[in-house]
């Protein structure tokens, strides 16, 4: 038996896509917001500094960023799973519908240097950061994720909070608040002609996973 796909099959798949799009969404306008407070004078600045990584296995761990500052607030995006939607999958040739889960970490550290509950602040700055990427990929500007026509629609079912498994006692106090969001999108198959998307602009630096623009 001959093989019968004869093209290399290197290219990302739509769900490899999404959870760029989702990363690149996030990390440029998290990047405007730290410009907003800058310019509106916000006393909490680093607050806002907000870092941006992609399948990062134990940020709760990192020290330094890729320009060796400190690396938290910061904002994880991990891809769970992906499932086949039940019943009609769609009218092209290959396209099924699925959908995917992903978890979007938002990690918090405490000022220790502070008099107050360091624990506490690290718990408030969590929900704080979550509360802003909530407004951001639930705005009406990125219904689509800025791929419609492969997502059909997006949806945030929760957000919880925790600390690590290994830094219960630990005298660094870290917080994330864990969004819940699903996307709903089209994958294709070699058989099928996919819709032509414009290639995400980013780049992955170092093995921290920080998320870096290329202008």
């Amino acid at each position: 038996m001959q093989a019968q796909i004869q093209t290399l099959l290197n290219g990302k798949d739509n769900i490899e896509k999404i959870r760029d799009a989702i990363a690149l969404i996030l990390k440029n306008e998290l990047s405007n917001q730290y410009a907003l407070a800058e310019t509106a004078g916000i006393e909490s600045l680093e607050d806002f500094n907000i870092g941006v990584y992609l399948e990062s296995a134990r940020p709760w761990e990192l020290t330094e960023n890729e320009v060796g500052g400190n690396p938290f607030p910061l904002v994880n995006i991990l891809l769970n799973e992906m499932r086949r939607v039940e019943g009609k999958a769609g009218s092209a040739i290959g396209r099924k519908r699925y959908t995917a889960s992903f978890s979007i970490d938002c990690y918090a550290c405490g000022n220790a240097e502070s008099d107050g509950d360091d624990a506490r602040q690290a718990a408030l700055k969590a929900w704080r950061i979550a509360g802003i990427v909530r407004s951001i990929l639930m705005s009406g500007f990125y219904a689509y994720l800025g791929m419609r026509g492969v997502v059909l629609e997006r949806d945030m079912p929760g957000i919880k909070t925790g600390i690590p498994s290994n830094l219960a006692e630990s005298a660094a106090a870290v917080t994330v608040a864990r969004i819940d969001f699903s996307v709903s999108f089209y994958e294709d198959s070699p058989q099928g002609d996919g819709a032509e998307l414009e290639e995400i602009q980013f780049e992955v630096v170092g093995k921290t996973g920080e998320v870096l623009i290329r202008i």
